[in-house]
């Protein structure tokens, strides 16, 4: 059974070190963010990505998104960032807006599903960025559902769903936006949406 901590009156400071150790070690954690609950791991671990798709039924053909702190998390993870790129993160992130962008080549194919791009964003949530700034590096993070099923938005669903497959998970309360992110891609200089999420994106 996992760990399950309830955060929704705010974090613990010696659960979240617990949190941490255990995505640390390949751990696998479920997690509120500002849209839906997602389940995630270590950016940088092969092995914590392929038990998150397969706890997720997931197509390896399907590239997983990585969660931020902040620009500098999304600088890691990136060969360059052009002006455009940087403008919508400056616009709308922390929010629920994923932007492509190429990837250095010490992010997994297997994420990427052999893409030379990746999905960033930062999160309008405590919670998340608080996981991702004390492990020191970004999160790989999915929907917390099985895919193609509705991404789950309260805790109940997901213990009788993923109680026995995964590390940890925190409750903390009722997802806000309830709706996936939107997802953008700057191509020939221009925005182009390839996902309509909950946030409107002024191209």
């Amino acid at each position: 059974m996992s760990y399950i901590f309830d955060w929704k009156n705010g974090i613990n400071n010696k659960e979240l070190d617990k949190c941490v150790d255990i995505i640390k070690k390949g751990g696998i954690i479920i997690f509120p963010t500002d849209t839906v609950y997602g389940i995630g791991c270590n950016v940088f671990d092969e092995k914590a990505i392929k038990r998150v798709f397969e706890i997720k039924n997931r197509s390896y053909n399907k590239p997983i998104c990585v969660l931020c702190s902040g620009i500098e998390d999304i600088e890691k993870l990136v060969l360059n960032l052009n002006e455009k790129e940087r403008n919508i993160i400056n616009e709308y992130m922390p929010g629920s807006c994923t932007l492509i962008v190429n990837k250095k080549k010490e992010i997994s194919n297997m994420l990427t599903s052999g893409l030379d791009t990746v999905g960033v964003r930062i999160p309008g949530n405590d919670i998340a960025i608080e996981l991702i700034k004390k492990c020191g590096f970004p999160i790989s993070t999915t929907s917390a559902n099985i895919s193609g099923e509705s991404a789950f938005t309260e805790i109940k669903e997901i213990i009788k769903e993923f109680g026995e497959k995964v590390d940890v998970i925190i409750d903390g309360g009722k997802s806000k936006i309830g709706v996936p992110s939107t997802i953008v891609e700057i191509e020939n200089n221009e925005v182009k949406i390839l996902r309509q999420g909950s946030l409107e994106i002024r191209c």
